[in-house]
This record gives structure tokens, sequence and C-alpha cells, in this order.
């Protein structure tokens, strides 16, 4: 099978996005993160950063769902359901585990001791992490991803069967996919009365999962009736046009809701804030990740041996960013720059470190099996 070089390369893009999300909520951006500097932005920049944030949540986690569905029924029917478990569980499984287990814990500690903080003794207080206060961090994503693909590999062995839908369907039209902004906006405006935006339990926030389990459904979709082969830039021009309009109607919105009560009320609840909110980040959603994805199929389909191996390490990338962007985020505040200065300075340090970390780890013996 020719080998899609276009999804190497938005893989190593989505991954330097979660290090630029992260980083610019250490700095000021909305949003939750393990340390924030005292000295972050504030007025119109953090605004600027918000916005930055909300388009970036709106697609890059879907995008990633998106990807891993498109890319695992091929992987489920090469390997059969007991190799495709093992593989899920050691690929997933055991990252999952040694980050909730050791990194999170140890990163806590750091801040802690960074900060002055009682912490008692490093074993000590990595057990009170682990026993009171586990979360997977970043890594609840590969949690939802191995949920959603146990479940994919379960229904496939029991049912015996393949995909109910008939291969090589028809391309999905404007009906379909506006049905599908406003169905996903709709259900999350409803789940967000309940859980929303910000609210976690074990690190997943239910409130953004409608736009993520929608997107693994149509990752699913797109395999199946062989759409990314049959789409074009063309298909994807008017959505991504729609997406950008979306976006300078958010801005008029949040010109007009600068305080901060109604910028909360965006989070979740009964108002028009909320509801706005869960209806514009479908469209974002369809229209970045309809273009990107055949933008680079068409335009970025080349091998190159640099983005095959940064492609490579961008899981373990992903795995060890939080401990290098506070790392960075810690030496920036030795500087007298402004926030902005300083948030490049730790997006200029952390991107190229936790590739070429990854690449360092990844030469440990055994570890390419599991990263």
């Amino acid at each position: 099978m020719t080998r899609a070089y276009y999804i190497d390369r938005l893989r190593i893009l989505l991954t330097m996005l979660v290090i630029f999300h992260h980083s610019a909520i250490a700095f000021g951006a909305s949003g939750g993160w393990y340390y924030m500097t005292p000295n972050a932005s504030t007025g119109v920049t953090q605004m600027v950063l918000s916005l930055f944030m909300a388009i970036d949540q709106a697609f890059f986690m879907s995008f990633f769902f998106f990807i891993s569905a498109l890319l695992m029924p091929d992987s489920y029917d090469r390997k059969g359901f007991g190799r495709f478990i093992k593989d899920r569980f050691i690929r997933l499984g055991i990252p999952l585990a040694v980050y909730t287990i050791l990194l999170h814990p140890t990163l806590v500690y750091g801040i802690h001791k960074y900060l002055d903080k009682p912490t008692g003794n490093y074993f000590g207080f990595v057990w009170t992490i682990i026993t009171k206060y586990a979360e997977p961090g970043p890594m609840w994503f590969v949690l939802t991803l191995l949920i959603f693909e146990l479940i994919y590999a379960l229904v496939r062995h029991f049912t015996k069967n393949d995909y109910a839908l008939k291969k090589n369907g028809k391309l999905p039209s404007a009906l379909p996919i506006i049905g599908f902004i406003l169905g996903t906006g709709a259900l999350a405006f409803v789940v967000r009365l309940v859980y929303p935006t910000g609210k976690n339990f074990f690190g997943l926030q239910f409130g953004y999962f409608v736009l993520y389990i929608a997107m693994y459904a149509m990752g699913l979709l797109a395999n199946h009736r062989k759409w990314i082969d049959r789409l074009t830039v063309k298909n994807a021009t008017p959505w991504f046009v729609v997406s950008l309009v979306a976006i300078l109607v958010n801005i008029v919105f949040m010109a007009l809701n600068k305080n901060t009560g109604a910028m909360n009320n965006f989070a979740g609840g009964m108002n028009l804030s909320a509801l706005t909110y869960a209806l514009w980040e479908p469209f974002i959603c369809v229209g970045f990740c309809f273009f990107l994805l055949m933008y680079f199929k068409e335009h970025l389909n080349k091998p190159s041996k640099l983005v095959l191996a940064a492609s490579c390490d961008s899981y373990a990338a992903y795995i060890i960013h939080p401990l290098i962007v506070v790392g960075f985020t810690f030496l920036s505040e030795k500087l007298t720059w402004s926030p902005l200065a300083r948030l490049a300075f730790v997006l200029l340090l952390s991107i190229p470190t936790c590739f070429l970390a990854a690449r360092v780890i990844r030469k440990i013996p055994g570890v390419k099996r599991v990263l």
C-alpha cells in the first residue's frame, strides 16, 4: 500500500499546534494547563491569543481523531483482532500508564518545587498524586483513542462483518455537511448544559466530545467510502471560506462580550453565547479539517526522509511536550521581555527540542515498539 506522505506532514503540524496551544495558555490565553506564568499577557494580546486557542480547539484534536480513524480500519484488516488489540495496548496503553503514573506526578512535583510549595519526599509526593489526584494530562487523547479503537475492534470481531455501508458511495454533498455541522453543534450545546467546557472527569472534557466522536466516525466512513481519494481542494474551499467568515463572526461576538461574566457564558448553559459557540465550532472544524486534508494531499504528498523521521517521532514528542514546555516557561521568566516575546522564545525552543528529544528516546532499545 502506498504511504500517504501528506498524513505524515499533518501529524507534524498537529503536534506543533498542540505545543503552541499549551504554550499560549501558559502565557495568558484561555484554557487550562499545568503552569501559567505570573507575568502573562493581558488586554488585546490576551484576547487575540484566546481567539487563536478557540480556533485551534475547534478543530485540532478532532482532526487527530479523524486521521486516527481514517487509518485504523486498514491496520485492523492487516493485523486481525488479536494482534490489533495487543498492538493498541502496547502503543497506547503503555505510554498512557507511564505518563499517568510517572511523568504527570513528576511534572507536578517539579512545579511545586519551582514555586517553593511543600512537597515532602519525591516518592511520597508521587504516591499521593497517583492515589488521590491521578489524571492523564494531555494523554487524555490517548485514553480516549484507546477506548474508541477497542470498541471498533470488538464490534468488527463479534459482528463478523465489515461496515454495513456500500463502498465508493456518493461523495458528501452540501446538505449532509450542513446537517453534520448543525447536528453536532446542537448536541454539543445540550451536553454543555450538564458538562460545560472546562469541566472534566479524569482529564476528559465531555463538553468537547460530540465533535471528537463525530469526527472519528467520519474518519471511518471516509476510509470505507474512499472519500479522500475522490475529493479535491475545490470541494473543500467553499467550506474553508465559510469557516473564515465564522471566525470574523466570533471576533465581533468577542468584541461585544468583553466582560468576564459574558465570556464565561460561552462554556455552556442556557444562553445565546453558549449556543453560538457550540454551533460555531463545527463550522471551523469542517472547514479547516476538510481544506487542510485536501491541500496537503494535493500539494504536500511527496516523500522526504526528514518529514518521515519527524512524523515517526511526533507521537513521542506529543507525550513529552508538557515537561519541555513547562521547563522553558520557567527559563523564560529569567528574561525581562514582554509575555508575547517570551511565548515566542518558548515556542522556538520547545518545538525542536520536543522532536529532538523524541528522536533520542526512540533510539533506546525496545522503545520504538511502543513509540
